[in-house]
């Protein structure tokens, strides 16, 4: 070890939660071949629309986040480019792959917990949602959270690639968290459906003036997505008066990422063209 002459201020042994991330994205980048495009698009009347739809949200008692409406847009996004709903089988040796094409959109999120480590439960079948449907997901997800032993559930889950010896409940402690009915927890396949991987790192540093330049696409799935914050940029605009401007913009950089051996950038162009459409005509977003 090369560092045998520095001390060691602390070591920390994979939990089952780091061992689920680090096999899933080792997976991902031994074999996935990436390809990764930086799309910046203009928000700025399309965020000021938001915040009507909040308020008016808000005074009929009902709360709508940010996040909660870019996965509306995602969906409505990946509606309209169906081959990045999919997943691939390929035979590397026979050089034979399939796509399928998948009926139901599932997106994976990840979720940090109070502890600061994160799960990523997916939100099933989220093309048939409207936007308040997607809303009450999510405080639902949250209190079932709440209900959950998530050691439990990344011991199940991590033991079905780990040699290790998992820990899982046992006796009285295991008697007492299964009463609790399974549509108040998550189980293991709150995990294990996702279509697609929707990372958001915006939700935690509002701050942060980066972007994603590189994501990993978690295997079978070809497609995956990261939204930064949203950040005050010089642009070109079209005025009131029809004349070309430049002025002070809202920009929501987002990394998109796909696998090459499935699809070609021409299966991101819908997705890219629908989100153009709603940042363009924003006002779409009272009708869902």
């Amino acid at each position: 070890m090369i560092y045998n002459n520095i001390k060691i201020k602390k070591s920390t042994t994979f939990d089952s939660k780091r061992k689920i991330v680090a096999h899933a994205t080792t997976e991902s980048w031994k074999h996935i071949p990436h390809v990764t495009y930086t799309y910046e698009p203009d928000i700025t009347n399309f965020y000021e629309e938001f915040k009507v739809l909040a308020e008016k949200m808000e005074s009929n008692g009902n709360k709508i986040s940010f996040n909660t409406l870019m996965l509306k847009v995602i969906t409505e996004g990946l509606l309209s480019a169906h081959d990045l709903n999919s997943y691939i089988e390929y035979d590397h040796e026979k050089c034979q792959g399939t796509l399928h094409i998948l009926d139901e959109i599932n997106i994976a999120t990840p979720w940090i917990l109070p502890s600061g480590a994160h799960i990523t439960p997916n939100i099933p079948n989220i093309g048939k949602m409207s936007l308040s449907d997607i809303s009450d997901y999510i405080v639902d997800l949250s209190k079932r959270i709440e209900n959950t032993n998530i050691d439990e559930i990344a011991n199940k889950l991590a033991s079905k690639f780990s040699e290790e010896k998992i820990t899982v409940l046992e006796g009285k402690e295991k008697e007492e968290y299964y009463k609790t009915p399974e549509n108040q927890r998550l189980t293991e396949k709150d995990f294990e459906l996702g279509t697609i991987t929707f990372s958001n790192v915006g939700s935690l540093y509002r701050e942060q003036k980066g972007s994603f330049c590189l994501l990993e696409v978690i295997p079978p799935q070809v497609f995956a997505l990261g939204l930064g914050s949203v950040q005050e940029k010089p642009g070109v605009f079209i005025a009131d008066n029809g004349n070309k401007e430049i002025g002070i913009r809202k920009i929501l950089p987002m990394c998109l990422a796909f696998d090459h051996r499935a699809v070609d950038f021409s299966s991101v162009i819908p997705f890219m063209k629908k989100l153009d459409s709603i940042f363009g005509d924003p006002s779409v977003i009272h009708q869902w």
